[in-house]
């Protein structure tokens, strides 16, 4: 049984002492290891009766094989955590399994993303991610992330795409928007009067990076806001001589999706580059792929630069 998810469950009761009961041993993880029943009863401050009865509702045997599971999770929960997520992988939902995976590729980017970082890197909603992080025993996104950090770290050698599954990627990107596609989109980003570049955040940044030197230096008026504030103004300025470029080689944030929604109000042009499952490639002007293979968009990106800087120079 895992007590820690017992607790979880508990916690969300509509008892009152029972519900304060179980946050009080979540809270306790790690500080039981020397208290005794009496001292627990003090500090939560019930009758050593009410304790026993607790215990017997969590689904224990008695009070001893209570405090013991509990002493023991306070010992292993951080240690074992990542054992925790991949013994579940297997009866998690679709969108669990996301987050799941997102964490066992690369735990040290999981360690310190933001809520809105690690749904992109998953493609799940933010929701999913605080489901995902309640059913582990954690608080809210913060405890999880603090918990992942005291974790032994791991990336695992499938975040790094083999060369058959890169080349595979880019010939199906190749094939999924015809020259004129590229051509056309070209063409709109030269007539434009601004160009407004939105771009992922976390690890993905030095490519969004990439794509705004390059462009720029081809000679377009382009800009890239990473301010929430100052986009939210630049936002209600466009014009429909102006152009919207997103780059989301993840799921889309809630960001990117007023962005566009702006830019339809304003009637300004949007070329997205997103794999064909993203739902922005169905709201751009101008869809741009990048690979379906998430470890593949990486590469994909700077494929995607090279064509439409190529269309940018073509008279």
């Amino acid at each position: 049984m895992d007590i820690v998810w017992q607790l979880r469950q508990q916690s969300e009761r509509a008892d009152a002492q029972e519900s304060r009961l179980a946050r009080f041993f979540l809270a306790k993880l790690g500080a039981t290891e020397q208290a005794t029943m009496e001292s627990l009863a003090i500090q939560a401050g019930v009758s050593p009766d009410v304790l026993r009865r607790f215990a017997t509702s969590a689904g224990c045997q008695d009070l001893d094989d209570f405090l013991r599971q509990v002493r023991k999770a306070g010992q292993q929960q951080d240690v074992e955590l990542i054992d925790v997520i991949r013994q579940r992988q297997s009866s998690l939902s679709q969108q669990e399994k996301r987050v799941a995976e997102a964490i066992l590729s690369d735990t040290a980017f999981a360690a310190s993303a933001t809520i809105e970082q690690l749904a992109g890197r998953a493609e799940v909603s933010a929701a999913t991610i605080t489901r995902f992080a309640r059913s582990l025993g954690c608080e809210d996104i913060r405890d999880l992330r603090m918990r992942l950090a005291r974790a032994p770290q791991v990336r695992t050698a499938n975040s790094i795409a083999p060369i058959e599954t890169i080349t595979q990627a880019l010939s199906q990107q190749y094939a999924q928007a015809e020259t004129a596609t590229w051509q056309r989109a070209a063409e709109m980003l030269r007539n434009a009067r601004s160009v407004l570049l939105i771009g992922a955040s976390g690890l993905q940044t030095p490519l969004v990076a990439e794509v705004h030197q390059r462009l720029q230096s081809a000679g377009l008026p382009i800009a890239w806001i990473q301010d929430d504030n100052l986009l939210s103004m630049t936002l209600s300025r466009l014009q429909p001589d102006d152009l919207l470029l997103i780059l989301a080689p993840d799921a889309v944030n809630s960001h990117v999706l007023s962005a566009v929604h702006h830019a339809h109000i304003q009637k300004t042009p949007v070329i997205a580059l997103c794999a064909q499952t993203s739902d922005m490639a169905n709201q751009a002007d101008i869809w741009l792929p990048l690979p379906d293979a998430k470890n593949a968009r990486r590469y994909g990106i700077l494929f995607a630069l090279d064509r439409l800087e190529s269309a940018l120079t073509t008279p």
